[in-house]
């Protein structure tokens, strides 16, 4: 069943590629590719250069706003299916067609065709000049079990913009998926986007039919929207694959090690593209490790190479001629490998080494409702020493934790923002409002509070007042008591090891299991029926359905398909490959992209 599943996963680009190839094949002879580049990352993970130029493909190059010297007289533009971009390639067209240029132009649009853009053509004067291709590729799988859409505008589209005509797409490849591995019995959704997708899914089954495949690999899906869990994106992972992305930001799998990795400090150092994947033993074997415990094992490796090194020297002539056919190239690839996780790493520590500890504990203590005078002056700090990213991460959980800020907290916070940031930040807080991230507390629900800027008779009072207040039981906010039911504060003790972790909450230091890997434990666990566990899941007010379209037996070993609709998070995935040692569950993981805090906070800015 493993080798098998593993098969249809690496399937997945294979359509993907027959798609492309099916639409250039549509565009005879030879052509030029313009390529929006942030699809460069994602396209690398479908096809190659050799597989384009054998469909015609002549030169490539990157859509810039400056240009470019196209060769032959077929343009193929291909790009993301966003208005902006869009209109910059109208544009161009335009542009070219005045010089009397007799040249096709054809736009291939990932993943879909939206009404919007063909009305932008039509109001551009190039929809009888243009022909539009679409091109919905499948689920990109990035490493093992783990897949990506790679939509990252999506998140803005859907929870700010209110825009879903990504949707369609989105459930398009949850219906192909199925069709690859077979219909899965068991569907929970949680969210209301979770829910339309399922909905189209049922469309898509009727209209365009069901798998031939009488039994599905995957036992259960679950379908969620990012609003389900917002901590778990806005809190600062622990693992090496979290702070990698944090620091340098991986795309597509691919990270871009610049001169911080290199040691130095001029930038003069050029970029290296390096693909993370499992194929590369060391890091295999550190991605989802505790950061404090990278270290160690990279100069345990170090040594070992030396002393290979070292034992390759006093070799005969023949063990010389073995060792270099079997071994040396073996070594060589894991010294670079070593190499640029060994700088990545120190670029980290340089990065966030000095505030780490300190941002850690402030995060727990967030979570917790604790010291929230420190937990406040620790994010006004933040807006001189850390950037606006950081310091909005932290007012969106201060808020998030404790049902909103006050009046006065907001008005002080918000202020001093603007002032460090930019008064165009005014439109930010309002999307972060929107998507209740910074919401303000009714009135009474903060009643031990003490005003900023209180004059002398003022705070006295509000001295006693919160004297009186603190006399009185706790109040525990929303997101407490939802954590506290659902146990997504780990039971911490002097046996709890963050480098041999047996409880997802490693990922944040053990101070936070994320909502969707604890619901998946559950069900994992057996001990409540799938409706009881999203009903658990429900009481932070989101909508959820269980949808059974086949016998699903609840004694069989379990395989889950666990989907974010707004993407997911590095910390997340290292969260569900834990529960799979622990549990011997096979989970796979995917998502509309994936994201970390600061990407999540700018596609809101």
């Amino acid at each position: 069943m493993q080798s098998s599943l593993e098969s249809r996963l690496d399937a997945l680009h294979q359509i993907s590629q027959r798609k492309l190839a099916d639409i250039l094949t549509r565009i005879p002879g030879r052509k030029d590719l313009i390529i929006d580049p942030v699809l460069m990352k994602p396209l690398e993970c479908i096809t190659g250069v050799s597989f384009l130029r054998s469909l015609g493909v002549d030169k490539i190059f990157k859509l810039e706003k400056s240009g470019f010297s196209c060769v032959n007289p077929q343009w193929v533009y291909l790009i993301y299916s966003d208005l902006i971009t869009a209109k910059r390639v109208c544009d161009q067209i335009n542009a070219n067609i005045h010089q009397d240029h007799k040249n096709s132009y054809h736009i291939i649009f990932v993943p879909s065709d939206q009404v919007a853009i063909q009305q932008l053509l039509e109001e551009e004067g190039v929809h009888g000049i243009v022909t539009v291709h679409t091109f919905p590729w499948e689920l990109i799988r990035l490493d093992g079990g783990v897949m990506s859409h790679e939509l990252p505008g999506l998140f803005r589209m859907l929870f700010v913009d209110g825009d879903r005509s990504m949707l369609p797409a989105v459930a398009r490849s949850l219906w192909s998926l199925q069709f690859l591995f077979g219909r899965i019995p068991l569907i929970l959704s949680q969210g209301r986007f979770s829910l339309q997708i399922q909905k189209m899914v049922d469309i898509l089954f009727d209209e365009l039919g069901s798998p031939d495949k009488p039994d599905s690999e995957i036992s259960c899906m679950l379908i969620v929207d990012r609003d389900v869990d917002y901590a778990s994106v806005l809190l600062t992972p622990v693992t090496y694959s979290g702070l990698l992305d944090e620091v340098f930001g991986i795309s597509s799998g691919t990270v871009e090690l610049d001169s911080r990795a290199a040691g130095t400090q001029d930038g003069t150092a050029k970029k290296v593209s390096y693909q993370l994947s499992s194929n590369d033993a060391i890091y295999n074997e550190i991605k989802n490790r505790h950061f404090s415990d990278v270290f160690t094992f990279l100069s345990s490796k170090a040594k070992e190479i030396h002393s290979e090194y070292d034992r390759s020297r006093n070799m005969a002539l023949h063990e010389m001629k073995h060792y270099v056919a079997t071994e040396l190239q073996k070594l060589t690839a894991m010294k670079r490998s070593l190499a640029y996780h060994i700088g990545a790493c120190e670029a980290i520590i340089g990065e966030m080494g000095h505030r780490f500890e300190s941002l850690h504990q402030t995060e727990q203590n967030i979570l917790e409702g604790r010291n929230k005078r420190d937990n406040f002056n620790y994010a006004e700090e933040c807006f001189a020493t850390s950037g606006k990213l950081s310091s909005l991460r932290l007012l969106c959980l201060l808020a998030l934790t404790q049902d909103g800020l006050s009046l006065d907290e907001a008005m002080v916070l918000k202020t001093q923002f603007l002032h460090c940031c930019g008064y165009e930040h005014l439109v930010t807080f309002h999307n972060l409002e929107k998507l209740g991230l910074l919401t303000r507390q009714s009135a009474g629900t903060n009643a031990g509070s003490i005003p900023y800027g209180a004059n002398d008779t003022a705070g006295k009072l509000a001295g006693r007042v919160a004297q009186v207040v603190s006399q009185l039981p706790k109040r525990v906010s929303a997101f407490q008591a939802f954590a506290q039911r659902l146990k997504l504060f780990p039971e911490v003790s002097e046996e709890y090891d963050l480098k041999h972790p047996k409880d997802p909450g490693y990922v944040f230091g053990g101070s936070y299991v994320p909502v969707v890997c604890q619901l998946v434990n559950l069900l994992i666990k057996k001990e409540l029926s799938p409706e009881e566990v999203l009903k658990l899941g429900s009481s932070i007010g989101t909508s959820s359905s269980v949808q059974k379209t086949a016998e699903w037996d609840s004694s069989a070993p379990h395989s889950f398909l666990v989907y974010f609709v707004g993407g997911v998070t590095y910390a997340e995935i290292a969260a569900f490959q834990l529960l799979e040692k622990l549990t011997g569950a096979r989970i796979l993981v995917a998502g509309t992209s994936i994201i970390n805090g600061n990407r999540f906070i700018q596609s809101i800015v």
